[in-house]
């Protein structure tokens, strides 16, 4: 800084014989030039220093395998696949569901349109479940075949209501960020009884 000094006061010293009006200002700006960058130093030295990424990484934005483990070992699981983590690292702060990528789109217009033919079928098997439950049990053909058809229809039901939500992206990032439900077994149970052909 003091170079800088000394090498301008020759410049400021030929300017104040040629321009007199135009030194206050030369001045103004040439002391405020030099007084901000030492605030700048002085400000830089007052915060305080942040640690670096590798020495305090973040559970949601780490991808490198070591920086895992150390997290790991001081008992932080990594927030989501290694995967999403590096693309939220490398990419502004976007919701997830208005990612600027085409093929995402595209894809996330076929399955809100299947998502919607699941919501209709829901709609008209919880209609008919209603109606067979109105329905005698004489008129229904006895007791036991009313009750089987009723639990075949809520299994049904309840296959829908996982086909509605299997295929959706944000249920994906809930169950990959851990914050999914804990039926989860349920779901994975009831997913390969209706699955296997002996059992129906």
């Amino acid at each position: 800084m003091a170079h800088c000094e000394r090498a301008a006061k020759p410049l400021l010293q030929c300017l104040q014989k040629s321009y007199p009006r135009a030194l206050p200002t030369l001045q103004v700006q040439s002391t405020r030039a030099f007084q901000t960058t030492a605030f700048a130093r002085e400000e830089a030295q007052a915060e305080p220093k942040s640690q670096p990424f590798h020495k305090a990484p973040d559970p949601a934005l780490v991808s490198s395998p070591r920086l895992e483990r150390k997290l790991i070992r001081q008992g932080v699981s990594p927030i989501g696949s290694r995967r999403r983590r590096a693309a939220l690292q490398s990419s502004p702060n976007v919701p997830f569901e208005q990612l600027p990528y085409q093929c995402f789109q595209e894809a996330r217009k076929v399955l809100l349109a299947d998502r919607e033919e699941k919501l209709k079928e829901i709609v008209s098997m919880r209609e008919k479940i209603a109606r067979l439950q109105a329905v005698p049990t004489e008129e229904a053909g006895g007791e036991q075949v009313k009750k089987s058809r009723l639990v075949a229809m809520e299994l049904h039901l309840e296959r829908l209501k996982i086909l509605a939500d299997i295929n959706d992206p944000l249920v994906k990032k809930k169950f990959e960020d851990g914050q999914g439900e804990d039926s989860l077994v349920e779901i994975k149970i009831y997913s390969t009884t209706t699955s296997d052909p002996n059992t129906s």
